[in-house]
């Protein structure tokens, strides 16, 4: 009996210990950002006639890339994140691209929504609800997230340095006409999960869209400390010099 005892109370500590894992593994991805949190992107190349000519004339009217061009930049304002078992989800205010360098009034807002568990999803994924066929933004930790992900054949995850999506599809792969000619994309995530470069390659790996993560490279803060540093000694410095350049000609005047 008590042998009987023994062996139903380690089969159900072992069930609870495993559904509590379970659980633990369902709710292990979150976002990497935070709120009031601002992310800025910087498109670098644009060139229109070739977008134009692959996606038609309407490409850049609405969507991610509304109004996209070269030089001009985009910014979110994270409102709030929430994560529960079932979803994680980014409650989002958007600039869109502009030139302008006050951002002004907002142009929208948007939500953001994945599965708390990419092993959620019940069927391939390919992302042409997004304009730019990729998401801005992913759950972390970022890597597994995607790698967990049932991706359809346009998709390939890449692990190996930093976490990449590279996207291939042929002529009318996405509808009839659209696109017009084979594309490749390259997308790498920081690991915060925010698309930090995106690059949309035509044949002959021809860039036609280059967009990245606009934040001030490691070494630029130093650079401007020692800068600002530099001018506030040289400022004091010429101010010390004047002012006792200005007590010697008076004391030869008082003589």
């Amino acid at each position: 009996m008590k042998r009987k005892s023994f062996v139903f109370n380690f089969l159900l500590t072992s069930l609870i210990f495993c559904i509590t894992i379970s659980n633990v593994n369902a709710n292990s991805y979150r976002f990497g950002v935070s709120e009031n949190q601002e992310l800025v992107w910087r498109c670098n190349v644009c060139n229109q006639i070739e977008m134009d000519y692959i996606f038609g004339n309407d490409w850049n009217e609405h969507g991610i890339l509304k109004n996209l061009s070269q030089g001009r930049r985009m910014k979110w304002k994270i409102n709030s994140v929430n994560l529960n078992e079932s979803f994680a989800k980014l409650n989002i205010s958007i600039w869109e691209w502009a030139s302008k360098s006050l951002w002004g009034v907002k142009d929208n807002d948007s939500e953001i929504i994945f599965f708390s568990n990419p092993s959620d999803y019940s069927q391939e994924l390919n992302f042409t609800n997004y304009s730019s066929l990729v998401p801005f933004v992913f759950p972390i930790p970022v890597g597994e997230y995607i790698g967990g992900l049932s991706l359809n054949e346009w998709y390939d995850v890449d692990n190996r340095v930093l976490p990449t999506l590279n996207v291939e599809i042929g002529e009318g792969g996405i509808s009839p006409g659209v696109p017009l000619l084979g594309i490749k994309i390259i997308a790498i995530y920081n690991d915060q999960g925010i698309l930090n470069s995106y690059k949309l390659y035509t044949a002959g790996n021809v860039v036609i869209i280059d967009i990245s993560f606009d934040v001030l490279p490691f070494y630029v803060i130093p650079t401007l400390i020692g800068l600002i540093c530099v001018l506030s000694l040289s400022t004091i410095l010429y101010l010390v010099k004047k002012r006792k350049s200005v007590k010697t000609e008076k004391n030869i005047i008082a003589k």
